[in-house]
């Protein structure tokens, strides 16, 4: 047995004699000549260890183990004084080194498990309280701790056993009943987890933890009110807790308040401004608030905390999509359509001219009006992020000092305000692949009575829809399902968009009829363009089947130039497509036919009909 003189150096380390240190004087021993038995040394360890001097209570365990390496409780409590130290791989050599001097040491089987799950190790975790248990099936502590390993590991049917199994020992666990709750929660029974929340509170009522996690259980099984007030006690309790903060927000999202939800997940990040999963819900709430700019930030900062985050790729894609049309690309690499607008400008700008431009998109227009001499250049794009996206481009080419780039609709631009004067030019590229779209008209109209001098001069100045008939066995495939694999699948056209966007331009297509200008806006002399419908006669060239009627653009940009999206040229790229008006079935045409085809808009949408052949 360890035994260590009162006069001997103090075990402890800290230079002095033990009988001044460590070691109280002993009733019976004037002299001062006792020793400290080993049992005597571990227990002025333990003062140690209790008392927080862990560098004194790992020396004297340290030296009791030197002594006697297989002194059991002095290989524990080193282990547990590593874990407290976050030394894990330590503590668990210990308490290892332990269960092999003492197999049935209940305390270090269970100390040992938590450790290898702290490690990540589950599996190893797992079959310790496994072995613990069929030593002694009544341990608590074993079937409390292998339920949070199964729980980890995703096993949640067989967490839920063990947890039952540790309440069937003791009922009266707050801990176990909170993580029953937790499970039960994952597994979608929110009324049983409900109930073991509100167990655990009864034991436990001042635990945020439960109070927040019985919130996200009650607003699940749709008890709003009672969802918020129970987070709301959370934060009460534990004002900087940022889980409760987040799960308010869904909550009152779920109310519908979301001004309220994008404060709560505000205050979420306040606290925890790295957590991507809580910029994420507040960029969603954003973007539904219609705060598009704000939204593309927020999902792009959880981008930044979490490259790996698909909820917010996918975010900011959405987004985006809805703010910036894929269009926008093809269209501005169309080199017909930019090269029709800029001979437009040639012709048009003079070192006197004042240039509105509406629509600013990437600010290309802008910038060609601007290395043309214009005067002056102001360019209005109602999407913020656009433009933000328009003054950089338009900088990064050395005209922002010449463009100026105002984020707002045509028609809230106000002259003495956005604009010193009337423009000379208004050059406008709002236009949709059917022309009409996205209120074409409205504010064409406006922009001209309100914006333009009189006299002033319009790009375009005159726009028209152009309509034939069409047939080409490539272009129906795609746009018609007859027979496939030998069964017919033609009733599926029943439910099929009459009204069909062609997005590929690969496709050979056979013109029956010649072109025809069904529908036709002068933008430079007519102040208003009412609503019409007529009916059109269009003789049949060729004979061939039929699947429709496509319809195009033409832009006349001013007396010289025109551009026009043909759909038998073939372009590169483009931002407008054709629009194709599908027959429920194919007709079959002959030369010299008549077809009658009904043309009508409503000043937004244009709509083409056949009517039958003559």
């Amino acid at each position: 047995m360890t035994k260590i003189g009162r006069n001997d150096p103090c075990p402890c380390g800290s230079g002095k004699k033990y009988k001044q240190c460590c070691a109280a004087p002993r009733a019976g021993d004037p002299s001062g000549q006792a020793q400290a038995t080993a049992a005597e040394v571990l227990q002025i360890a333990i003062d140690h260890h209790h008392a927080g001097r862990l560098p004194l209570a790992a020396t004297l365990y340290r030296q009791i183990l030197e002594a006697d390496p297989y002194q059991p409780d002095a290989l524990y409590l080193s282990g547990m004084l590593a874990r407290q130290r976050g030394e894990l791989e330590l503590a668990a050599d210990f308490f290892g080194r332990t269960l092999q001097v003492h197999p049935g040491h209940a305390g270090a089987a269970i100390s040992l498990g938590n450790v290898q799950q702290s490690l990540g190790r589950l599996d190893a975790a797992g079959e310790i309280f496994r072995t613990a248990i069929r030593a002694n099936p009544k341990s608590f502590e074993a079937h409390a701790n292998l339920g949070t390993v199964l729980q980890a590991q995703g096993r949640l049917d067989d967490a839920l056993a063990s947890y039952r199994a540790a309440l069937a020992i003791n009922s009266v666990s707050a801990e176990v009943l909170g993580n029953l709750g937790n499970v039960l929660q994952g597994q979608g029974l929110f009324d049983e987890a409900v109930e073991n929340y509100r167990k655990a509170l009864a034991l436990f009522p001042d635990s945020a933890e439960l109070l927040s996690n019985l919130g996200v259980s009650l607003q699940a099984r749709g008890s709003l009110d009672e969802a918020v007030a129970s987070m709301q006690r959370a934060l009460s309790l534990k004002p900087d807790y940022a889980a409760a903060h987040y799960n308010l927000g869904l909550a009152r999202e779920a109310q519908g308040n979301a001004e309220a939800a994008a404060e709560c997940y505000r205050a979420a990040l306040r606290i925890l401004p790295g957590n991507a999963q809580f910029q994420v819900k507040l960029a969603a709430i954003l973007h539904a608030q219609g705060r598009t700019a704000d939204a593309v930030a927020a999902y792009r900062q959880a981008i930044a905390l979490n490259p790996a985050s698909v909820a917010a790729h996918n975010g900011l894609d959405t987004v985006l999509s809805s703010a910036v049309p894929l269009w926008h690309v093809p269209m501005m690499n169309d080199a017909l359509r930019n090269d029709a607008y800029l001979q437009a400008l040639k012709a048009a700008v003079t070192p006197d001219t004042n240039v509105l431009e509406i629509g600013t998109g990437s600010g290309l227009l802008s910038m060609m009006a601007a290395k043309l001499g214009a005067k002056s250049v102001l360019t209005c794009e109602a999407e913020p992020i656009i433009a933000a996206a328009a003054r950089r481009v338009i900088a990064d080419n050395g005209l922002d000092q010449r463009i100026e780039v105002i984020a707002k609709f045509s028609n809230d631009l106000r002259i003495g305000a956005d604009l010193p004067q009337p423009a000379d030019i208004l050059v406008s590229e709002i236009l949709s692949s059917e022309l009409l779209a996205e209120r074409v008209l409205p504010s064409i109209e406006d922009a001209r009575r309100r914006l333009l001098k009189p006299g002033g001069r319009m790009i375009p100045a005159a726009g028209s829809i152009m309509i034939a008939l069409f047939g080409g066995e490539a272009i129906g495939s795609n746009v018609l399902v007859e027979d496939s694999c030998g069964f017919n699948l033609r009733h599926f056209n029943t439910i099929v968009q009459k009204k069909q966007g062609i997005t590929r331009n690969d496709l050979s297509i056979t013109m029956l009829t010649d072109a025809v200008e069904a529908l036709h806006f002068d933008f430079q002399n007519e102040a208003y363009h009412a609503g019409e419908a007529k009916l059109l006669r269009i003789p049949v060239k060729t004979d061939g089947r039929c699947y429709g009627i496509i319809q195009w653009i033409r832009l006349q940009m001013d007396q010289h130039t025109v551009f026009e999206n043909h759909p038998q040229v073939k372009a590169a790229a483009s931002g407008w497509q054709h629009l194709a008006y599908i027959f429920a079935a194919p007709l079959e045409l002959k030369a010299g036919q008549v077809a009658r085809v009904a043309a009508a808009h409503n000043r937004i949408i244009p709509w083409f009909s056949f009517e039958g052949t003559e």
